[in-house]
Order: C-alpha cells, then structure tokens, then sequence
C-alpha cells in the first residue's frame, strides 16, 4: 500500500470528492490521469507530491492502483466517493458530499494552497476527454514514456508492476530534492503513527 493510502487517506479521499463535485460524471480514467497531473504540477511547485500516491506505467498512461479500485469491492475511500457503470459502460465516480466552507468537513483536510494549485489543473484539464489526458501523458517527453522504455514495459492485460519514480521531475534541482527527502521522511513517519 503507497504512503497515499497509508498516511494520506483522508486527504486523498477529500481530493477525490473535490475533483468529483468539480467535474460531475467524470469517469475513471479521467480521475486517474488528472490525479497524477496534479501531483505532477505539485512535485515541480513544491519538491513533493499532494497524494502520495504510487503510480504505475499502465498502457492508457500512469494509474494509482488505490484510486482505480475504488470501481470494486476494496474501494478505500467509500466514505468520499462512490462509482457507478454509465449507459455506455464507464466508471463514473461520483462524490458522497457537495462542497461547502466547513473547516472541520472533510475538505478541510486540503489547505487554500492545495485548493489553488488544483484548481488551477482543473481548469487546465477539466474539459479535456480521457483520451486527450492520456495522449498527453504519452508524450515522448513524460515520465510515463521514459519510464516504459527505460524499463522496457510490457504490459499485461493493459498494467504493469513499473512503477513511476516522480523524483525524476525535480532530479536537477538539488533543493527541491532535499525538500522532497524531508518531505518523504515526515510522510513515512505520520504512516507510522498511523499504525500502518
């Protein structure tokens, strides 16, 4: 289990409903490519992600297994969101609670930053399709494309178990990089008081 599940539930689980209530019907595949890029936009902002999440060279682009199997039995974030099949056979996620101000709701747990720079890839991707969110993350210059020839991927039923090393955005940038080791350390910790 990544340190996004482990560490990060709550806060993932709200960024979820948020993404859901942003963009109504949204289906799987386009919750899993805008989650990434947000995270993406966060490693290169900040030296560190938002979720915490790993991510795996799949054939439609980089997946976090935990938010893929919210479709199923072993959904870890029931209490944010829910998915149903739409008439033309898609995942559709749709969130448990509307947005509103209440420090203390579940959105709390995303701070006026974290709100800024995902509403900020909202309104980037928010209108884009699936399938254009996954053309952009097969890009030759993405990590997803690196990663699948670095590591020769070959895909099984569509996935792979290789995983995407993020720090490979910020690999130049000596301070980002000790940020995200400080960053990862106190992650890892909270994991740990979390009995995880």
């Amino acid at each position: 289990m990544s340190l996004g599940i482990t560490a990060n539930r709550k806060k993932n689980g709200a960024l979820l409903a948020y993404i859901a209530n942003k963009i109504p019907e949204i289906n799987m595949r386009k919750m899993l490519k805008i989650i990434y890029l947000i995270d993406e936009r966060f490693m290169k902002l900040r030296g560190f992600p938002l979720t915490w999440f790993d991510y795996y060279v799949w054939e439609k682009g980089p997946v976090a297994p935990e938010v893929y199997e919210i479709k199923g039995k072993n959904n870890l974030f029931s209490d944010f969101v829910k998915t149903r099949l739409s008439a033309d056979g898609k995942v559709v996620i749709y969130p448990l609670f509307a947005i509103n101000d209440d420090p203390n709701g579940p959105f709390g747990e995303l701070s006026e930053y974290d709100l800024s720079v995902i509403d900020e890839e909202l309104s980037k991707y928010g209108d884009k399709s699936a399938d254009w969110l996954t053309d952009q993350t097969h890009l030759p210059d993405t990590l997803w494309t690196k990663t699948k020839l670095d590591h020769n991927v070959e895909f099984v039923d569509g996935k792979s178990d290789c995983c995407i090393s993020m720090v490979e955005l910020i690999k130049d940038d000596e301070d980002l990089c000790e940020i995200y080791e400080d960053a990862k350390w106190n992650i890892g910790f909270q994991a740990q008081l979390n009995g995880c």
